[in-house]
């Protein structure tokens, strides 16, 4: 990084703590994304970034591209291995919940400082799906009646209960179904440049971006 950059990029960070930080940011990455060189470095530079900033939690979700049944399987299998080894190191302030295509728990750990939820192929239609056919299931078993299911009964099944205050995607990729439901009001940031491009001063510029704009969640 030249002198120039870094100067840049110490004011922008200056400027972007002046300001209340997204609580909650989401970033959709495809497999390739991390599975290429220096992926996993580069998603831990991004934890880093989002402490920095002062984010408390980040949902991270690997879309996992490929149509053929088996060869995705493996590929899930390939991704989750590798995902438990990097999660199984011991950053201080840093919590982890690994979730896959089933809903399944792998992993947890509280972070004090910063929530990291990564799930693999877990898209928002599934989670959505799963939380529904729990509910169903204390329907049938008489613990709920349909006329008492709310809005609240939904979102206390969802594996991801936090609603994202910005969501981004690389790379100008199509949109995930990710988060479906909770990020309804969310604002979304589509970069031009991929995934393995992004820089902490792209990262910055963003969530300066994300504070000049005035929400309006829905009006």
């Amino acid at each position: 990084m030249n002198i120039v950059n870094s100067l840049y990029e110490k004011y922008l960070l200056e400027q972007v703590r002046k300001y209340p930080a997204p609580e909650h940011i989401s970033l959709v990455l495809s497999e390739s994304d991390l599975l290429q060189k220096e992926g996993f470095k580069h998603l831990n530079e991004y934890i880093s970034w989002c402490m920095q900033i002062g984010v408390r939690v980040t949902s991270i979700h690997i879309d996992v591209l490929d149509t053929e049944e088996e060869l995705k399987s493996k590929m899930i299998e390939k991704i989750i291995i590798k995902l438990q080894d990097f999660l199984s190191r011991d950053e201080k302030g840093v919590g982890y919940e690994l979730y896959r295509e089933n809903g399944k728990l792998c992993t947890k750990k509280y972070g004090n400082e910063l929530q990291v939820y990564i799930s693999v192929d877990l898209g928002g239609r599934k989670e959505v799906t799963m939380a529904v056919t729990s509910i169903l299931h204390e329907v049938k078993e008489g613990k709920i009646k349909p006329s008492q299911i709310s809005e609240k009964d939904i979102e206390s099944r969802l594996v991801v209960k936090h609603e994202p205050d910005l969501f981004i995607r690389s790379g100008g990729k199509h949109l995930s179904d990710f988060l479906i439901w909770q990020s309804i009001y969310s604002e979304y940031y589509f970069t031009d440049v991929n995934w393995h491009s992004i820089r902490k001063l792209d990262m910055l510029r963003i969530v300066r971006d994300f504070q000049k704009r005035q929400r309006r969640f829905g009006k």
